[in-house]
């Protein structure tokens, strides 16, 4: 499975972003990098494509450097209460959440 059919790597992912003007700051490249992951493994345990949706993306999900970013805008105690919230992708040098 894939991401959709044209996006096959975490770089080109990437690049998708890099092409909206309004969007390409909405996550650092690790992030992004991340995401991808997190969206292709999705796309392969339910063997459904993922069209990529790089405004609906930056809607769903946000960046965060460490929990304690998180706990400034959501009311979490911990990382394990987000994750119990929402979706938590962990990746070096911060987090990426489903927006709730």
């Amino acid at each position: 499975m894939a991401i959709i059919n044209t996006i096959d790597n975490d770089q080109h992912f990437a690049a998708e972003f890099a092409q909206w003007e309004d969007r390409k700051d909405c996550f650092s490249r690790p992030a992004l990098y991340a995401l991808y992951r997190y969206l292709d493994e999705l796309s392969s345990d339910t063997g459904e494509d993922i069209e990529l949706d790089v405004v609906g993306i930056c809607c769903e999900f946000a960046e965060y450097k460490d929990i304690d970013a998180v706990k400034e805008d959501y009311e979490v105690e911990d990382l394990s209460d987000l994750q119990d919230k929402t979706t938590v992708i962990e990746f070096d040098g911060g987090l990426v959440i489903g927006q709730f």
